[in-house]
């Protein structure tokens, strides 16, 4: 029976999930919730800057986004997942109709599976024998060899959206602390600015980490992500500005 492929986020938790951090599956909630924060809260901070508008502005606009923006990515985080889990399960459920209903033929599919593994003889019967003797273990088998997606227990969506929000919200203030605490204001785009590209990195680095990917790939593509936006956003900021002027 033909069913839809894993989606990509889910696969993504659960990769986090293997490598056994307790970060692991928070891990892309807190790496994209706070490099989207960052980002997106420099940018404004940028445009405004480039545009020249009151230090006043600049918080309001850098505030609102961080709650309208973060509001938005924490409830998406909740419902892509929920929607993900709700596929999980009716999938679940199908292999488990089909395991009453047929289960010679689901038999077959996983003596299959595993002679495709390289198990022949008294041992793949061993193996099938095991495994289709629990109808809990037989269907989560099917579902992680046939569908690609396994039983993920820490998975709990409502926690997943709140970790994408307050990473959202604590990295996206970075920009925003030089102007609220009132430094001078010829330093305030400066410091912004440096805040800015060490939380990057500090995200980059615990992305690294987690995942156990090369750690110097992480801290270069978040902190040239953000640099590339935190730049489109003040050159527009400048170009707004000297249309104004004309006008």
């Amino acid at each position: 029976m033909t069913h839809e492929g894993p989606s990509p986020s889910l696969v993504a938790h659960q990769r986090a999930d293997i490598h056994g951090h307790r970060l692991g599956p928070f891990i892309h909630d807190i790496v994209y919730g706070g490099n989207d924060g960052i980002v997106t809260t420099f940018a404004v901070v940028a445009g405004t800057v480039g545009a020249d508008l009151p230090h006043g502005i600049i918080i309001i606009l850098g505030l609102a986004n961080l709650l309208a923006d973060g509001t938005s990515m924490a409830t998406g985080a909740y419902l892509s997942l929920k929607s993900e889990l709700d596929q999980y399960e009716r999938l679940r459920k199908e292999e488990l109709e089909e395991i009453v209903a047929m289960p010679d033929m689901e038999r077959e599919e996983i003596r299959e599976i595993y002679r495709g593994k390289g198990f022949t003889g008294a041992e793949l019967e061993r193996v099938t024998e095991v495994i289709t003797s629990n109808r809990d273990v037989w269907a989560d088998t099917m579902m992680l060899e046939e569908h690609g997606l396994a039983r993920e227990a820490s998975a709990k969506p409502a926690l997943h959206g709140f970790m994408t929000f307050a990473s959202f919200v604590v990295f996206g203030a970075v920009p925003l602390v030089p102007y609220v605490i009132g430094l001078a204001r010829e330093n305030r785009f400066t410091v912004a600015a440096w805040s800015t590209a060490i939380a990057l990195l500090f995200l980059g680095f615990t992305r690294s980490y987690v995942t156990r990917e090369r750690l110097l790939r992480g801290p270069i593509e978040v902190l040239g992500v953000g640099a590339a936006g935190a730049a489109v956003a003040y050159a527009v900021g400048v170009f707004l500005k000297s249309v104004a002027e004309m006008v």
